[in-house]
């Protein structure tokens, strides 16, 4: 190539490269103009809608803190809830609004109001917007807890306070109670002068006694099926109480960010070897007894009920093993860690004011 080609080239590369650089160069001032000016425009949007959906005619919102676009309110909180919502309710009153990513959330903050709510008006504010972790653990939300106030949850409210919480099965399992009783009463004695852990004591009291009701043998002799299910009780209890990302913008649940998704499902995935465990056996026995023509010693325990009805054709009462094992998850965590933890609240209160022993 002769020089002066070779000259010419190199000059128009040069030149090529200062146009596209020249270029580039106005491309980013031009998007840092068009950054520096659409965020406040943008922010005086989210503003003056903010206030027009809470005045127009459409709805009307009770006041509160404004917060910034798609997160709202929330990056302004904190762990201590309750002071951050007295805060909020000594500037815009006992009943407020904030939008929390987005969904919005109207806190009442006084007990007259509360009552109001949970009274007067239940069934207009009965239905929720479940966790993500809620969901996981409850199979889609098939449970009592979690499930919106419909046909379905009024069976299954009528199913459980008829078979497990009547007058009837309860003066039929008064036996069981006594017994899980008086053997911790027994087993506590033995123990004087060494620690006890009064949480677990109770919690083991009372899943002996449940499980006797529920299918008819204590957990006891299940041998090692239930064998760390208190802490996985405990650890669905932490998940469903931590703050997740996902819950306030779901379109971030399917990255699941914390993890928290994740780790309900190696607790859910633990209860269904549990449950499925026990239905299973609870299957056979009842085979067994109806192939041999052996009926039942006349108090009837609460699984073979649930499926009895797994059969069933009325529609509106069947049920099917995901439902069953949804149920009697609620019924197994509300009865252990509800018990266990007023036992150990009370005896804390006790140790604090001997006096009252």
């Amino acid at each position: 190539m002769k020089p002066g080609v070779q000259n010419k080239i190199y000059v128009t590369m040069i030149n090529y490269w200062s146009w596209w650089w020249e270029a580039n160069n106005d491309r980013d001032a031009l998007a840092r103009s068009i950054l520096t000016i659409s965020v406040p425009v943008l922010a005086l949007v989210w503003y003056k809608w903010t206030i027009s959906f809470r005045n127009n005619g459409r709805i009307r919102l009770p006041p509160g803190p404004y917060g910034i676009p798609i997160f709202g309110y929330l990056p302004f909180m904190n762990h201590q809830l309750h002071e951050k919502f007295t805060e909020i309710a000594h500037k815009y009153g006992p009943i407020f609004s904030l939008r929390l990513g987005s969904k919005l959330h109207v806190v009442v903050n006084s007990i007259d109001l509360a009552k109001v709510v949970a009274r007067e008006l239940d069934h207009t504010f009965a239905n929720r917007s479940p966790p993500v972790t809620a969901l996981t653990i409850t199979y889609g939300a098939l449970d009592i807890a979690w499930s919106n106030n419909n046909a379905y949850w009024r069976n299954m409210r009528k199913l459980l306070v008829s078979q497990v919480l009547s007058n009837a099965n309860l003066n039929a399992c008064q036996g069981f109670r006594t017994n899980e009783v008086r053997k911790t009463i027994s087993s506590v004695y033995a123990r004087i002068g060494t620690p006890v852990a009064i949480n677990e004591i109770a919690f083991d009291t009372e899943l002996n006694v449940i499980t006797s009701m529920l299918w008819g043998c204590s957990s006891n002799i299940s041998g090692d099926l239930f064998r760390g299910f208190r802490e996985v009780e405990f650890k669905i209890i932490e998940l469903l109480a931590a703050p997740n990302i996902s819950d306030f913008i779901p379109m971030l649940s399917w990255f699941d960010l914390q993890g928290r998704n994740r780790e309900m499902q190696k607790q859910r995935d633990h209860l269904d070897w549990i449950l499925e465990s026990v239905i299973e056996d609870r299957m056979k026995t009842y085979s067994r007894k109806v192939e041999g023509g052996v009926e039942e010693d006349g108090r009837t325990d609460f699984l073979k009920i649930m499926l009895d009805l797994k059969n069933k054709n009325d529609a509106a009462m069947s049920l099917d093993i995901v439902q069953i094992k949804a149920l009697l998850l609620d019924i197994l965590t509300a009865t252990t860690d509800t018990a266990s933890t007023m036992v150990e609240w009370v005896m804390a209160e006790i140790l604090h004011n001997p006096d009252m022993q």
